[in-house]
């Protein structure tokens, strides 16, 4: 794991265990988050702790060094699943089998038009050589391989953990006239997020604004805070045990990602399966994969482009028209097959995939 923290990962990993895959557990320390980085009766081991932010050169060459004494310590026949594309990439090297999962691209990130289209190739090469990559949205297989999609590739949306199965979902009504906002997850998007939480404590004292999480942002979100007094900062949790009393105490979900990098136009972050469980409606930005699933799938809240402070305040404007109540009524009759994973089909693609080649293999021996 790229990190020991990560929901997701640690959602996956669970399901492995569960479905009787023998595992061992690795992952980098990112240091945050990490009330999350625990599964009962299984050691999380950590190789090595990495640096938060922007320096990939030098987290890749720690990540490199970390593997290759975890690789000369394993057997060589061992199945390595590849949390990120600079892991999948090290494990390559080192002609690793590997099912990669891909849930962002970070190269998209890079300021070089050529730096991204360079690892926009390298990533379609770990793809077709991997044993399975499993990617947690449609638009990433759109972005990287348009119609021509390689036999080796399932889509496993991000999801809510089969735990939500057994937790109530439940309609709380509230007024336009005192709305609370909230984000909820690591602390990213200063021009669009941040700038949403200042028009509400610049310019709506009857609304308020809720921060959940932790990033290397916390600082900031902190000093937004003690700003404005209707915005507020709650701290990190526990995901997936402390979302219940969190969504509770929030009215719409700001989802707003800033658009300028690729990856968050055709990401499908978990934050929209979050919102359709608890029935809360979530505002996205204008032009990406994720606003199609908001406004024409789901239908369950509004695209806009939260780059400039007279776009916000003419949506929050606009709310006192809407009827939320026929909106959360709407997302509440949206099956709960739709939102919680259903980790068994992934399973069986794998055990029948392993099958196939261990048959491939026997037929050529």
């Amino acid at each position: 794991m790229a990190s020991i923290s990560q929901p997701r990962c640690i959602r996956r990993i669970k399901n492995f265990i569960k479905a009787g895959f023998e595992v061992e557990i690795y992952g980098f320390d990112r240091g945050l988050y990490n009330d999350n980085a625990y599964i009962e009766g299984h050691t999380i081991n950590i190789l090595d702790s990495l640096p938060s932010g922007k320096k990939y050169l030098q987290k890749f060459f720690l990540e490199k060094k970390s593997l290759s004494k975890l690789f000369s310590r394993n057997d060589p026949n061992i199945l390595y699943y590849a949390f990120s594309f600079d892991i999948a990439l090290i494990c390559l090297l080192n002609k690793k089998e590997i099912i990669y999962e891909i849930s962002d691209l970070v190269y998209t990130y890079f300021p070089s038009k050529l730096l991204i289209c360079f690892f926009r190739y390298l990533d379609r090469v770990i793809i077709k050589k991997s044993f399975l990559t499993v990617m947690t949205s449609k638009g990433f297989s759109q972005y990287l391989f348009n119609e021509k999609v390689p036999p080796n590739i399932f889509i496993q949306q991000n999801k809510l953990s089969d735990y939500f199965n057994k937790v109530e979902r439940s309609i709380i009504p509230f007024s336009h006239q005192q709305i609370i906002f909230s984000y909820i997850g690591s602390f990213r998007y200063p021009d669009t997020v941040f700038r949403f939480a200042k028009v509400i404590g610049k310019y709506y004292p009857q609304h308020s604004f809720h921060f959940y999480g932790d990033s290397i942002l916390t600082s900031e979100v902190k000093k937004m805070a003690r700003t404005y007094p209707n915005i507020k900062y709650f701290g990190s949790f526990k995901n997936p045990y402390d979302l219940k009393n969190i969504y509770e105490k929030v009215n719409i979900v700001v989802a707003c990602y800033d658009t300028k990098s690729i990856n968050e136009r055709i990401a499908e972050p978990n934050k929209l399966f979050e919102s359709l469980f608890f029935n809360k409606p979530i505002v996205v930005s204008k032009g990406t994969f994720l606003a199609k699933q908001v406004v024409e799938n789901y239908k369950c809240g509004f695209e806009i482009s939260a780059t400039t402070d007279e776009n916000i305040k003419s949506f929050i404007d606009s709310l006192e028209t809407i009827d939320f109540q026929r909106i959360m009524q709407h997302i509440s009759s949206i099956s709960i097959n739709e939102i919680v994973e259903d980790y068994t089909l992934l399973i069986k693609y794998i055990e029948n995939k392993i099958s196939e080649d261990l048959f491939i293999i026997s037929n050529k021996g």
